[in-house]
């Protein structure tokens, strides 16, 4: 098989690019497959933080085709009797990780076509894989495996969706004449991304003015288009161009100003 016909394997993790962990992986990979195409997505996810693994699994694999491989390790439980996974898409990708909810979104928007639990210890680095680094010794053989042309059936026993773990994500809804609503990301650049849809509430609309309510803070925001619309440091609202209401201040931190995190709760008043 040539390289360029091989499937992409992406990597999603909250190891960062300081430490050693990312490269063992790809060592790992490039050990069982030397011509496999590894590619780096992100590694910069807050440590242990869930909600924001899921955003990130999701948003990453978006654009990717059929085929295509992701190994996400956000995973404080490694080494418990959480399950690793692996499973397969509607839209034939290929996902690997531990069964910690981050996959929730990513399953959600794409469906699930078949789950298997890693449990053949032949198919991994070692029998007797570390306790605390199932990225290197379960995940990234698996996906060495599913590069080289090897059947997902192979890697573990076929379980049920059913059997899956969930994150909590509560939809936006409309309550009253307000929008409850929840924080699914924070950027670098401090625009806080909401998973509010397009045309949830028509009057969140260019040119409207709204109230977003965070915790104890309060501000008043209008509601454009793009970022330059608004006066420097100020808040507003718009979609972005994953299509979920943003709150954005024009070269500044939304996040900042509120004080909050992925997964906070918040209000949209009209």
């Amino acid at each position: 098989m040539k390289n360029n016909s091989k499937p992409i394997i992406g990597l999603i993790t909250d190891f960062s690019s300081k430490d050693p962990y990312v490269a063992q992986m790809k060592g790992v990979i490039f050990s069982l497959d030397p011509d496999a195409r590894v590619i780096d997505l992100n590694h910069e996810i807050d440590p242990f933080n869930l909600t924001e693994a899921a955003f990130i699994v999701d948003q990453s694999s978006r654009e990717f085709p059929p085929g295509s491989i992701f190994i996400a390790v956000i995973d404080p439980g490694v080494g418990t009797d959480r399950k690793a996974i692996l499973w397969e898409s509607k839209a034939h990708k290929f996902y690997i990780g531990p069964d910690n909810g981050i996959f929730s979104l990513v399953m959600d928007r794409e469906g699930i076509t078949n789950v298997w639990i890693l449990d053949k210890p032949e198919m991994w680095k070692s029998k007797e894989p570390s306790s605390t680094f199932h990225g290197r010794d379960v995940f990234s053989p698996i996906a060495a495996f599913l590069s080289k042309g090897g059947k997902p059936q192979n890697v573990g026993s076929k379980i049920s969706k059913d059997n899956l773990h969930f994150l909590s994500f509560s939809p936006a809804s409309i309550i009253g004449q307000n929008i409850s609503a929840q924080v699914l990301y924070v950027d670098h650049y401090g625009n806080i991304i909401t998973n509010i849809p397009w045309g949830l509430a028509p009057w969140i609309k260019e040119g409207n003015l709204v109230r977003v309510q965070i915790g104890k803070i309060t501000l008043a925001a209008p509601c454009v288009r793009t970022y330059s619309e608004l006066p420097l440091g100020k808040i507003g609202v718009l979609y972005n161009s994953s299509g979920y209401l943003e709150i954005a201040s024009n070269q500044g931190s939304a996040a900042k100003l509120f004080k909050v995190q992925s997964g906070a709760s918040l209000l949209i008043h009209p």
